[in-house]
């Protein structure tokens, strides 16, 4: 168990909520353009937001990826900071945090990509999956499990999706009704249940 999730009730612990835009799929060879990161509680009580472009100088035409998903323009990264500020500020986020993801392998993929490149780190603690969670309530896969779908499902609206602020919040707002049809009531359940 994490040494600073020892003794601490579940109420008390602070969640990560990361989404992350990129300019494809491969964690390797893709780039972050966008963060998104709440900090929250097993409530739902939303503590801080933090959102970010991330500066390129891509000039080959195409290399912001799909661009009518996620929307972003050249002129939105030129107001963002440089990949080591964002680990940096990612870093700062997920001290003493549990990192959380809807398909959580996705966006580390994407993080350790940049960090790789950077020869640096980043320090996750967990990650707690929501992806999975939703999942393993649909053993036969009877309902689709899409970000998109599981907010719709509890009736959290996602006003921006594909906005990694938005996409993080609805995550964010997911997370205590995921952790109500698990029953988990206590941060020993938690780490048993998902290993966080």
């Amino acid at each position: 168990m994490l040494e600073f999730l020892k003794n601490k009730p579940l109420g008390e612990l602070k969640f990560a909520v990361v989404d992350t835009e990129t300019t494809g799929l491969s964690g390797t060879n893709d780039h972050v353009l966008q963060l998104g990161v709440v900090i929250s509680r097993s409530d739902g009580t939303i503590e801080e937001q933090y959102e970010t472009f991330v500066k390129r100088f891509f000039w080959k035409p195409g290399r912001l990826g799909a661009y009518k998903v996620h929307g972003i323009k050249r002129s939105d990264l030129r107001k963002g900071i440089s990949p080591q500020e964002m680990i940096n500020r990612l870093n700062q986020l997920l001290n003493e945090t549990i990192f959380v993801a809807h398909n959580a392998k996705f966006d580390i993929g994407f993080l350790n990509g940049e960090a790789d490149r950077l020869k640096t780190k980043i320090n996750y603690n967990g990650p707690l999956d929501t992806l999975k969670m939703s999942r393993a309530l649909d053993p036969k896969r009877v309902n689709s499990h899409r970000l998109k779908d599981v907010t719709a499902r509890y009736g959290v609206t996602v006003t921006r999706p594909h906005d990694a602020l938005a996409d993080a919040l609805g995550t964010a707002l997911v997370l205590p009704h995921l952790f109500a049809e698990h029953k988990i009531t206590t941060t020993e359940e938690l780490v048993s249940h998902f290993g966080a």
